[in-house]
């Protein structure tokens, strides 16, 4: 099914007009119904790749949904190989994985691990950057104040 969806994205990728991408839409979900009618595939696993579908068009990097992608591969081969096991320890080897990861010298999953409730309400409630007087916690400098931008005089 994975491969499918792929072959779907590219064949609108490389039809230059709306009308391939309406057209992209439509075999879709005719192809979903046919393989779900013919028994090939069930209704869970083809709403399951819609979402994920979605998901992928949704993501606003590149890289990222490459990321989750891979993700997504390597959690549907361990479920296919040990079923809910697979997929409870996948996940759980993920989330590991996240946290003891370390960007920038910090936590990966800051500020949800270590949490701060502080910093983790102006994630969830963003301001404009440029308005914010101070810097993010988790850089740790002695003076936490942001210099304000300097006027060009033209």
């Amino acid at each position: 099914m994975e491969l499918g969806v792929d072959l779907l994205r590219m064949a609108a990728v490389h039809t230059p007009t709306p009308l391939g991408s309406a057209m992209g839409l439509i075999a879709a979900i005719l192809i979903g119904d046919i393989a779900v009618k013919s028994g090939l595939f069930v209704n869970e696993v083809v709403l399951y790749m819609a979402v994920a579908s979605i998901g992928m068009f949704a993501t606003p990097s590149y890289e990222l949904g490459l990321a989750n992608r891979i993700v997504r591969l390597v959690l549907l081969l361990a479920v296919a190989a040990f079923q809910v096991p697979g997929f409870m320890i996948g996940t759980t080897v993920l989330t590991i994985f996240l946290t003891t990861h370390r960007s920038y010298n910090s936590s990966y999953m800051w500020p949800f691990i270590p949490f701060n409730a502080k910093a983790m309400s102006e994630i969830l409630v963003r301001k404009p950057v440029l308005s914010s007087k101070t810097r993010p916690s988790f850089n740790k400098t002695r003076d936490n104040t942001r210099v304000p931008p300097t006027q060009k005089n033209d």
